[in-house]
């Protein structure tokens, strides 16, 4: 798993502070309602949220090495986890590394449960954070996406948007503490320069319908050229 390199830029600039600062806050406001059952987060070790959780519900922590937080030494091309196991997935920037996403959102899928959540943050592509950041030698290889564009590869993925939010408009050297000012006014005027996303995305299944007995009445009838008996004739 490559994330450990965005995760180090982060934490070694006050950008990167700021804005993971507002991704915690983003991530501990929706899982607030997602209090219960199986929560695996992936990466990002350091961020923290078992304090949100119930008792009775398992906070798993999976990272590709072994650090103070890590419970599960796993690459996220290949979860450990059976199908359908998974009730909340927590994923703070998982595709800003990844070229070819296929595989990995494939692993993703399977393991949550119909109806689980998950929980992803990242780099929006088209924020202003590319002018500033963009040429820095560490981040030649990344791979930001905006939200659109990831909303539209999830569904691939039966992984539907239910929520979203853009984060992080303070310009380097500018910002603070006392930020919420710069970030209202970025999500009023200037939405789609955020630095980050956060989506909150649930599985769905594609549902299967019923035929009414009426349709099964003339679908006999159009296949086997006969007239239709209706059900309840067996009963008369």
């Amino acid at each position: 798993m490559l994330l450990c390199g965005v995760q180090n830029w982060l934490a070694k600039n006050a950008f990167g502070n700021y804005i993971s600062e507002l991704e915690q806050q983003f991530l501990q406001q929706k899982l607030t309602n997602l209090r219960f059952g199986t929560i695996l987060q992936v990466g990002f070790t350091s961020w923290q949220f078992k304090q949100i959780f119930a008792t009775e519900s398992q906070y798993i922590i999976q990272h590709h090495s072994n650090t103070e937080y890590t419970t599960v030494i796993a690459d996220v091309h290949a979860l450990p986890w059976r199908d359908q196991s998974i009730d909340t997935l927590i994923w703070p920037h998982g595709l800003d590394e990844l070229i070819n996403a296929e595989d990995v959102l494939r692993e993703v899928t399977r393991i949550l449960v119909p109806g689980g959540s998950l929980l992803l943050t990242g780099l929006n592509s088209r924020g202003y954070w590319r002018f500033f950041y963009r040429r820095q030698s560490n981040l030649h290889n990344w791979q930001p996406r905006s939200a659109a564009q990831v909303a539209s590869l999830m569904q691939k993925h039966h992984l539907f948007l239910t929520e979203g939010q853009f984060l992080g408009y303070g310009l380097p050297g500018c910002y603070s503490k006392n930020h919420q000012t710069i970030e209202l006014m970025g999500n009023r005027w200037w939405p789609h320069l955020a630095a980050v996303y956060g989506l909150v995305l649930v599985k769905r299944d594609i549902p299967l319908t019923l035929i009414p007995d009426q349709a099964k009445s003339r679908l006999a009838t159009n296949i086997l050229g006969v007239k239709a008996v209706p059900l309840c004739a067996q009963d008369q």
